[in-house]
């Protein structure tokens, strides 16, 4: 098994920051090394989020230390990071991860830049928070959450690719105290659309169709409470937070799209003949089953 003991995290945000608090509270004997702007740097230092802390243009430097690097910027800058790291003196055995919320891009990405003797193995833990920067970092973010992995090859690896797997899944559920699995880079893609990117469409979709009634019928805004403002809080996301991962997943959301209105339209048909009970009552044992396979 691998050891990491001095820690790199790339962009010490809100989850960067959550995992430098995590690895504090969970007794992380090695050195947490954060790069980021000068403010979150100094923010994270007066936490205690990091051990020591540098401008991404010390990038070079630093790596040359380091034996995890945590890659926890926006998707397209971690792919454009990886095509800076590998033009760069690479310590043999380093091990790279990230936390972007796609992951066929970036592992690409790494696979065509990184040189042989540096592990990628591509991450996305599934926590998070409307809150952003090193501020709302929460050492319990990522507490029983799932935690993805994503090797090239998905659970096909061997050799010092599964010992770099095993290692690095050691060291989060140790850490993080989250639950991780594995998956081949484009399967997680394909889950990731139907449950988490396609929401965030229908979501801002719902509250679209609610602004045209406002339209022709005021005040339907103002009655918008209770079950509408569950299923529409992820609407509050900004677009620049989504733009990278409808971009670099949009291959797998579309098809969803095509079902989706399928599924409406057959529903629509349903209620036209006062038949939606069995598709409702389908709906509910799902939506049970879910719960009791994400307790931990």
């Amino acid at each position: 098994m691998r050891e990491f003991r001095n820690i790199t995290i790339y962009s010490v945000g809100l989850i960067g920051g959550s995992i430098g608090a995590a690895l504090k509270k969970g007794g992380f004997g090695g050195r947490v090394i954060g790069l980021s702007s000068e403010k979150g740097i100094n923010t994270a230092l007066s936490r205690n989020l990091i051990d020591e802390g540098h401008p991404y243009s010390d990038l070079s430097t630093v790596i040359t230390r380091t034996d995890l690097l945590i890659l926890c910027s926006p998707i397209m800058t971690i792919i454009d990071t990886i095509k800076v790291l590998g033009k760069m003196e690479l310590p043999d055995g380093l091990v790279v991860t990230d936390i972007g919320s796609t992951k066929r891009a970036i592992v690409e990405a790494a696979q065509t830049y990184l040189p042989p003797r540096v592990r990628f193995i591509g991450g996305h833990p599934m926590a998070g928070s409307e809150r952003s920067g090193p501020d709302a970092s929460d050492s319990g973010l990522f507490l029983n959450a799932v935690y993805v992995l994503t090797p090239a090859d998905g659970n096909d690896t061997r050799g010092d690719d599964a010992n770099t797997v095993d290692s690095l899944s050691t060291f989060l559920r140790k850490y993080l105290r989250c639950r991780t699995v594995v998956f081949a880079p484009a399967t997680h893609d394909s889950i990731v659309a139907a449950v988490s990117h396609l929401p965030h469409i229908l979501a801002s979709a719902l509250v679209l169709c609610a602004r045209e009634r406002e339209k022709s019928i005021p005040g339907t805004l103002t009655l918008a409470a209770g079950g509408f403002r569950d299923v529409t809080r992820i609407a509050s996301a900004k677009y620049d937070i989504w733009h990278d991962i409808f971009s670099t997943n949009k291959e797998a959301i579309i098809p969803l799209i095509d079902s989706y209105i399928n599924i409406l339209n057959e529903m629509k048909t349903l209620l036209s003949n006062d038949a939606l009970k069995e598709r409702f009552e389908e709906a509910r044992a799902i939506k049970e089953s879910m719960s009791m396979l994400s307790e931990p």
